[in-house]
């Protein structure tokens, strides 16, 4: 139902809350510039670990596992259309790609912070009081997943055209 649905986000955006706080990078960011990351990029990371639990799940080709009994489908008449159409639009733009790329655990987990450090949109540029040290951070990341990936050519783009797509789903929510 919708509220299991609301229930379910509630919980995630908990963990991501609790996630962050707990990298050193992140707690050395002053509370604004935490603040606005996370506010900016809950809804993507979000998405993002639908996703990824999905996929690593095994979930059917028309569905979204939220959580072990808690699916969505994109031809379920139970929401509207404009939920379906969302659904829809995650599993064709992320799920499928995902489960074609096939990444990792380390890679999913540098893609997250990547995700976490964005600054690329004004309302959350204009938020903080140090981007400079912000982008530096998401630098970082694209550095270490790079490094990762050099042993197979093109795979760090096609890891990065993953964001997009969650950047689009993410302001659905």
């Amino acid at each position: 139902t919708f509220e299991q649905i609301c229930e379910y986000a509630k919980q995630q955006l908990e963990i991501i809350h609790k996630w962050a706080s707990e990298m050193q990078c992140f707690k050395n960011l002053s509370c604004n510039d935490q603040k606005a990351l996370l506010t900016s990029s809950a809804p993507e990371i979000l998405v993002f670990s639908i996703c990824c639990f999905s996929v690593q799940n095994k979930c059917g080709p028309d569905n979204l596992l939220l959580d072990k009994d808690l699916v969505i489908s994109r031809t379920s008449r139970q929401f509207e259309v404009a939920i379906r159409n969302i659904v829809s639009f995650i599993i064709d733009t992320i799920v499928d790609p995902l489960k074609d790329v096939k990444t990792d655990r380390y890679e999913l987990s540098r893609l997250r912070r990547i995700i976490l450090f964005n600054t690329t949109t004004k309302s959350t540029h204009q938020n903080l009081k140090d981007p400079e040290e912000v982008r530096k951070l998401r630098r970082t990341e694209h550095l270490l997943l790079q490094k990762y990936t050099n042993i197979t050519p093109g795979r760090l783009g096609e890891l990065l055209l993953l964001l997009p797509p969650l950047t689009t789903a993410g302001t659905c929510l």
